[in-house]
């Protein structure tokens, strides 16, 4: 199985708490970089996906790697943001979120945990698209989460189970959000 799709474009959507269908999305080609701007009180996540599933107006796609967000308005009137990288869902690959206000402060991992995955851990997008199944209930898979687990540390590294979050936080309401490999 191709769990890199490094020769083709790639859809990321953002969707707001609360919220079935994307606020936005953006297409964008591998190693390219793009500004996405939001309000100071948004909370919400991002996924990789394609416009076919993610756009057809049924429900949220979330079978995959989560990328969770929100702003606050502090009282200097700066924005402050917090974030995690979420396995809760599945994951499609992986992600890492770093802070950009000098605190060099990091939470997520960049090995395409997807290869070498035992069969019993994986599940199928809408789209057909191969993952590492949901550890939570409904349908927690108790294959991938012991998998997921064995390679990555839920104290730094992603949000697994539900007793660790390692959520980080930017002062500057500012963040560098990279997927890696994975499928889409």
């Amino acid at each position: 199985m191709d769990f890199t799709n490094k020769h083709q474009r790639h859809y990321f959507f953002l969707y707001e708490t609360g919220r079935e269908t994307p606020w936005k999305y953006t297409e964008l080609e591998p190693g390219n970089e793009i500004f996405i701007s939001v309000c100071s009180t948004f909370a919400g996540h991002v996924v990789r996906g394609n416009p076919t599933e993610n756009l057809d107006g049924k429900v949220r796609h979330n079978l995959g790697t989560v990328v969770e967000l929100a702003w606050e308005r502090q009282a200097n009137g700066t924005n402050r943001s917090w974030g995690y990288i979420s396995l809760l869902e599945g994951c499609d690959g992986g992600a890492v979120l770093t802070s950009t206000d000098g605190s060099g402060v990091t939470t997520g991992f960049s090995k395409n945990i997807l290869v070498g995955a035992p069969f019993k851990a994986l599940s199928n997008k809408t789209d057909g698209s191969v993952v590492l199944d949901r550890t939570v209930e409904p349908g927690a898979n108790v294959a991938a989460l012991k998998y997921e687990l064995c390679l990555l540390d839920p104290l730094r590294e992603a949000f697994i189970i539900q007793t660790f979050r390692p959520v980080v936080v930017t002062e500057n309401g500012r963040w560098d959000l990279t997927f890696y490999p994975g499928t889409y």
